[in-house]
């Protein structure tokens, strides 16, 4: 509860989100709360969706600083 995430989307390619519920192993849905203040159950499939890093790492311009590197991060870099 209170990580924040990337989820897939089709118009943004990815969004920002918050858990706001805590996760337990075998959950189906992950309850998050979008940038908009909005909320969504968003299914779990086979794999969590990745992890934001810290606020304090965003826009860096050298993505080896990042802690989390993968395909929203750096775009979002």
């Amino acid at each position: 509860q209170g990580a924040r995430v990337w989820i897939p989307d089709c118009v943004q390619v990815w969004r920002a989100a918050e858990i706001t519920r805590g996760y337990e192993e075998g959950d189906s849905v992950l309850h998050l709360r979008l940038e908009d203040g909005s909320t969504l159950a968003y299914p779990l499939e086979s794999q969590l969706p990745p992890l934001c890093n810290p606020e304090c790492l965003s826009g860096k311009d050298d993505l080896v600083a990042l802690s989390h590197l993968h395909e929203p991060a750096v775009l979002h870099s």
